[in-house]
Formats: structure tokens, C-alpha cells, sequence
């Protein structure tokens, strides 16, 4: 909103979206360029896990001692859930977010406070997910080097 200062009225400056059929306000731009985001995102972490588990199958081989094949072990445990589950639910949430608001958008109705509530949740899960892969990530790597 932006204040008038010799009406002292707020208005909501609106956009028009690419098709020209709807207004968008610039929140809900936002939102839906955070949800893309968040889809490139899995897309780059299931990438991630695919070379994951080629550079852990190869040094799996060199591996001897018990504790490391527990590590080993462990890694291929994320590997399998990061990759079969996790990343999958979080496209699909995402997918099915952008769902929601395409229909808010056709509808012409941008109030639908749960899809709202619905994309605060779902970018909190993505960002907790993505400091889990992060710190994933960097543990495997360590492990990998030594």
C-alpha cells in the first residue's frame, strides 16, 4: 500500500498479469515466484541426490572400517528418503500450491486466506528442508574427502 500524502488515503497498487486478464497484486507475485523458486529448487536437490549416491556407491567400495561403513550406511538411508520421499512431497505440495492459485486467479479472487496460510507453511517446510540438505550435503562431502 502506498500513502497519499495530500489524501492521506492507502491504495493497493495492482499489476497486470503477462495474460492481461487478471490483476495481480504484488504479494501474490511474489508468492507465486517463491512456489517457482521452490520447484527449481527440488529439481536441483533431486539432481543433487543422484550424483550423491554415485559418489557414495564409489567410495562405499574403498570403505573398511565399521564406523565408516555405519556412516555409509546412514548416508544411503537419506539418500533414499531425501530422494523417494521428502523432495517428492515438497514438489507436489508445490505443484498442487500452484494449482490453488491458478483457480484463485480464474476465479478473479485473490482474498482466499487459506491458500495464504497454505504457502507460509509450505516455504517454512521448504527452507527447513533445504538447511537439512545443506548440512546433508556438507557431512557427505567431509566424509567423501577423508
Amino acid at each position: 500500500m502506498f500513502d497519499l500524502s495530500s489524501t492521506n488515503k492507502k491504495v493497493m497498487i495492482s499489476v497486470i498479469g503477462v495474460t492481461g486478464k487478471y490483476v495481480v497484486q504484488p504479494e501474490v507475485i511474489e508468492k507465486h515466484i517463491k512456489t517457482l523458486n521452490g520447484l527449481s529448487s527440488c529439481m536441483l536437490w533431486k539432481s543433487e541426490i543422484r550424483a550423491f549416491q554415485k559418489v557414495l556407491d564409489q567410495s562405499s567400495l574403498r570403505v573398511t572400517g565399521t564406523d565408516d561403513k555405519k556412516k555409509v550406511a546412514h548416508f544411503q538411508n537419506l539418500i533414499l528418503y531425501y530422494g523417494g520421499e521428502v523432495i517428492d512431497s515438497l514438489r507436489k505440495k508445490l505443484r498442487d500450491h500452484e494449482n490453488r492459485l491458478a483457480k484463485m486467479l480464474e476465479s478473479e479472487n485473490e482474498s482466499d486466506i487459506q491458500y495464504y496460510k497454505e504457502h507460509d507453511a509450505i516455504i517454512d517446510e521448504l527452507d527447513t528442508f533445504s538447511n537439512q540438505f545443506k548440512e546433508f550435503r556438507g557431512e557427505l562431502i567431509e566424509f567423501v574427502e577423508k
